[in-house]
């Protein structure tokens, strides 16, 4: 990536033709599309990038097979070939997994409906060149496939298929790709206040919150896809504005695998109607998610006893006796918020939100600015198109005149020029990852997370061999990785590299409070933190880290 000072200094003489408010999914989904148009393009957050909802997400690049139940069927045909896309686009961070449904003793009735259910996914699914089937299971098949089940609650089950991905590292790629094209990326950049020309937005007034100067933009165009936070930039730029957003929480929380051994991502039907998944992810277990309304602070939601014991219930309602999880086996929990889709007094009273509809809806606001709500990690790349779409009419002359089609359905993401160059580049950094003694677990871990830049990675491990070091004892990163994300992913402090470019924040929490410390004397010298720098960084990591262990956060 570009370091953030030149992009900072791109900002002084350019007057772009699209201004992109939210590093998440979407709006790097959407300043990817317009810089493949060949439209100038900045994207700005006002923390970092993938810091809210893409980094605490359940890591799921799937069709949603959750939806039929709220009979979307178009969108669950959408997102049914996005997969199949991206897996195409990324074939190193997006994987096929296999998903076992155990179906209970006591609720056959259930089994039938899901065998319903995963026929009418499939013919979803039909268009889509090498989608995998649904299978029935016997009850052996179920508990040889996740052994911690309890056999005699378990009827039979079924298996389908959906991808995993890590979030973050999504958003990573997709907004090098858009630098790649020309845009220009800047985090922690907050907009405050907006300037008109006439009727239209002309330029976004707003603070660098590392400076603390103030910084202007100057654009023809503007596009809030700031997620659960939409609501209070448009209110920056109409008072009188009436909110759209209902936000909707959801936790996941972290086991070791040794807590609770399955071979396969299981998919759990709660008594209360939600389903709860149990996924193999970082060397360690993930379960989540929960579903209910929120009407707390937007900024750091953390999970609550109530709702960790939560999932703890539904796995251990599937469980064997003598295997039963409690709350020590939790090595880490976080917190997300989905941007759902208000509609007058929707969700008044409600507890949970999961009748709620997960199609999102564009909407404008004073000024021509464009803003979008809701969508999913999977179908990004259509926001964008569907987003930028819009955008179009308001550009203009001259930037319209320079318009292409888009091309996101052809950018591979990591680096990667084509499938061939995949297989042939992965082999080949393999092969120089292990001349230079990096674990094999290390390397897999390298290649699924940054693409063809694991040799930049790889590079710095040639140079200095203790950044071949683990940054956390049980976990596959390096220490090379703190490094690269420093100089080459605008990692501003010690939570943008643990929490959202290396993932160890939300993987062990306790492993990595103690190594906060190396972390924080590696990045002072790649940087020149000074004492009181290095001191306030380790200070706010580990109170972050307390926080989501539901500890008392630290006080000095």
């Amino acid at each position: 990536m570009q370091k953030r000072s030149e992009a900072l200094a791109a900002l002084q003489h350019t007057t772009f033709d699209v201004a992109v408010i939210g590093g998440g999914v979407v709006g790097a989904g959407i300043a990817q599309n317009a810089a493949s148009r060949g439209l100038s393009v900045i994207l700005i957050d006002k923390s970092d990038f993938s810091s809210g909802t893409s980094s605490k997400t359940t890591k799921l690049i799937h069709g949603g097979l959750r939806y039929l139940e709220q009979f979307q069927f178009r969108l669950t045909q959408e997102l049914c070939h996005e997969r199949a896309l991206l897996e195409q686009l990324a074939p190193h961070l997006v994987k096929d997994f296999s998903f076992v449904l155990p179906i209970r003793d006591n609720n056959q009735t259930f089994g039938l409906k899901a065998q319903l259910g995963l026929t009418l996914y499939d013919l979803l699914a039909l268009h889509v060149t090498g989608a995998r089937r649904h299978q029935r299971l016997k009850q052996k098949e179920v508990v040889g496939a996740a052994p911690s089940l309890a056999m005699a609650k378990i009827k039979g089950g079924l298996r389908f298929h959906d991808c995993i991905t890590d979030d973050s590292r999504i958003v990573m790629e997709v907004i090098k790709s858009a630098e790649n094209l020309g845009a220009v990326a800047i985090n922690y950049l907050s907009a405050n206040s907006f300037e008109f020309e006439g009727d239209r937005v002309s330029g976004i007034n707003c603070r660098d919150r590392f400076s603390g100067q103030d910084v202007k933009i100057s654009c023809h165009t503007c596009v809030n896809a700031t997620g659960v936070w939409s609501d209070g930039l448009m209110e920056k730029l109409d008072p009188t504005w009436r909110p759209k957003v209902l936000p909707a929480k959801g936790i996941h929380i972290m086991i070791p695998s040794s807590a609770f051994d399955t071979n396969s991502p299981l998919f759990l039907p709660a008594a209360d109607g939600r389903y709860v998944f149990v996924i193999p992810w970082q060397r360690a277990l993930m379960i989540g998610t929960t579903d209910t309304k929120y009407d707390g602070p937007l900024d750091n939601p953390t999970a609550t006893e109530e709702e960790i014991n939560y999932l703890l219930d539904v796995v251990n309602s599937y469980g064997r006796e003598d295997r039963k999880l409690n709350r020590n086996h939790v090595i880490a929990s976080w917190a997300g918020l989905r941007p759902l889709v208000s509609s007058g007094e929707a969700g008044a009273g409600m507890t949970n939100t999961k009748t709620i509809s997960r199609e999102h809806v564009l909407f404008e606001g004073k000024g021509g600015v464009v803003g979008v709500i809701g969508g999913k990690l999977t179908n990004y790349r259509l926001l964008g198109d569907e987003t930028v779409d819009r955008l179009v009419s308001k550009l203009p002359q001259q930037s319209f005149a320079k318009l292409k089609p888009p091309t996101t359905d052809k950018i591979m993401l990591g680096g990667w020029t084509d499938k061939d160059d995949y297989l042939t580049s992965s082999a080949e950094i393999s092969a120089r990852a292990r001349r230079s003694s990096i674990e094999p677990g290390t390397i897999d871990h390298l290649l699924a997370s940054y693409g063809k830049d694991a040799l930049q990675i790889i590079e710095l491990v040639e140079k200095d061999s203790y950044l071949n070091k683990r940054v956390c004892p049980d976990f596959p990163p390096i220490m090379a990785e703190v490094v690269f994300s420093v100089r080459h992913e605008m990692a501003l402090c010690l939570e943008d590299i643990l929490f959202r470019r290396l993932r160890l924040g939300l993987v062990h929490q306790g492993q990595c409070m103690q190594s906060a410390e190396k972390v924080a004397r590696c990045v002072q010298g790649v940087l020149g933190w000074d004492e009181a720098r290095t001191a306030a960084e380790l200070k706010a990591i580990r109170s972050t880290l307390e926080e989501h262990l539901g500890q008392k956060p630290v006080t000095q």
